[in-house]
């Protein structure tokens, strides 16, 4: 359906748009591409009933089960939001307001929106299709059962990314950060391929739970560890992971906002998923800690998550720009949730599973709010301070508390529960010290959460910020908008009332791994 639908998006943007306005392509090709969408993602959940148990496809290519078919319905959700609300709401925001300005007084304004619209609606043509390319990539990747579609899936996945980096921008920035990304996402590549030459090496085969079995054996053992190590490591390096995490901040704060919200959280979505299933068949846990290579793949992780803990907590406090705040609380989470894939049982995978959920909805609603209050401020937001703009809009202030309420993990919001989860399952196990560290980073970084709610309340200017004529050019919010961002956020307020019914729905995709 996915490939079928890229033909077809690739042609219509290409040889059959020529004919019409710009704007009404532009809305032809979101609107196919969400249908296509809408109709994969209702293919998927109307088959979901079949997925209680693991089922080999394609010659055992691919594995399917509710563990993986969860995690792809939540990237297609969180794909098709910013889809509609990063494109539509934008492109036609611009397009009215172009029409609403009037007079000869307004001429620089004028075309100045209209340089504007013209980019983002160029920008649009191709946007849509490359986000299908990579959500075909991240299937492919997190179903795969075969060392040769693990490296297609995370390439698709990758080179997708690479050029959704370089369109966006009228600047040579977007080219360097698209040969940035590509060259540190290569360094990962390989790393991800001689581990899978390892694991062939090793084993003479190319199928996961072929090789898998051949762990119980002590002379296959370790070497298949290492081979599974590398390829973790790897896939680590293309989220951003400490050590390897200063690519990842230079590209979240020079990369389009649009650009940004995609990239910064649907690949830590498919690769952290991936990498729970993969080191769940290690079974490292059930061994003897006394295993040499056991007890330094523990090691290497759980220093991997020290330095992103550390670094993500500390280095966020002395940001000023919101995307590089972000940036440092996304490698926070990396440390989070690469604690949670440590611990490795079931109470730690619905921790996960609940923790990444929460995460996602309101990494997704903070950057719906920027997009809002871009829309307020006239201009992109760059400073915290320029966040100030919602401040006459007592709904959107309402909105920033319960979303940093939720990073910050204040009770009863989604942020508590994942991770109190975390933190039980991590004393539990044993981790006391990775625990401490858990909840002294999570202190430290909420003051530089509360600096950005402190921007909004006590700013002495909470004057909007309008045009050299006193009028806002670009001040209506979009319905499709308003009611993705309203319904992130009642999740992210709500979710409490439906809290055990959230908890056992965790625990039964848990068990299906």
């Amino acid at each position: 359906m996915l490939i079928i639908s890229l033909f077809i998006l690739l042609i219509y943007s290409s040889v059959l748009n020529t004919s019409e306005s710009l704007l009404t392509n532009n809305r032809n090709i979101i609107k196919i591409g969400l249908l296509v969408l809408l109709y994969s993602l209702y293919i998927i959940i109307d088959n979901i009933k079949y997925y209680d148990h693991n089922i080999l496809i394609f010659n055992d290519l691919y594995i399917l089960n509710t563990y993986n078919i969860y995690f792809i319905i939540l990237i297609f959700i969180i794909a098709m939001s910013l889809i509609t609300i990063n494109i539509i709401n934008m492109s036609s925001t611009n397009e009215d307001n172009f029409n609403n300005i009037e007079g000869n007084s307004n001429l620089l304004n004028k075309l100045s929106i209209y340089k504007n619209y013209l980019y983002l609606n160029n920008f649009n043509r191709y946007y849509v299709t490359i986000i299908i390319f990579n959500l075909l990539g991240i299937i492919l990747f997190m179903t795969s059962n075969n060392l040769i579609s693990i490296f297609i899936g995370i390439e698709l996945q990758s080179y997708s990314l690479y050029i959704l980096t370089g369109i966006p921008s009228k600047s040579n920035t977007s080219a360097h950060n698209s040969l940035f990304y590509y060259l540190i996402g290569g360094f990962g590549s390989i790393i991800i391929l001689y581990g899978i030459s390892l694991l062939y090496y090793t084993s003479g085969n190319i199928y996961l739970n072929n090789i898998n079995i051949l762990l119980d054996y002590v002379s296959f053992r370790n070497p298949l560890l290492i081979g599974y190590l590398f390829i973790i490591f790897g896939l680590l390096i293309k989220i951003g992971a400490g050590p390897m995490y200063n690519w990842s901040i230079l590209l979240y704060m020079n990369s389009n906002t649009i650009v940004t919200s995609y990239i910064s959280i649907i690949p830590k979505l498919s690769i952290l998923t991936y990498i729970w299933y993969l080191y769940h068949q290690l079974n490292i846990s059930a061994y003897d800690i006394n295993n040499s290579i056991d007890n330094k793949i523990i090691l290497i992780l759980s220093l991997i998550i020290t330095i992103s803990l550390i670094i993500g907590s500390i280095s966020g406090l002395s940001q000023i720009k919101i995307k590089s705040i972000l940036a440092y609380s996304g490698l926070l989470n990396i440390g989070y949730l690469v604690l949670s894939i440590l611990i490795d049982n079931i109470n730690s995978l619905t921790a996960y599973i609940i923790y990444i959920t929460q995460y996602s909805i309101g990494h997704v609603s903070m950057f719906l709010l920027l997009i809002i209050a871009a829309i307020y401020n006239n201009n992109h937001l760059i400073y915290t301070y320029e966040i100030k703009s919602i401040y006459k809009n007592s709904f959107l202030v309402a909105s920033l508390l319960i979303i940093i309420g939720s990073f910050i993990g204040i009770p009863p919001l989604f942020g508590f529960y994942g991770k109190y989860y975390l933190l039980i399952s991590s004393i539990n196990s044993n981790y006391l010290f990775l625990s401490l560290l858990l909840i002294v980073s999570s202190i430290i970084a909420t003051l530089y959460y509360l600096y950005i709610i402190n921007s909004v309340i006590n700013d002495k200017n909470k004057n909007v910020i309008t045009s050299s004529d006193g009028y806002n050019y670009i001040l209506s919010v979009g319905n499709t908008l308003s009611y993705v961002f309203s319904s992130f956020v009642m999740i992210l307020l709500f979710n409490f009332i439906q809290w055990n019914n959230i908890l056992k729905g965790a625990y039964i995709i848990a068990t299906y791994i």
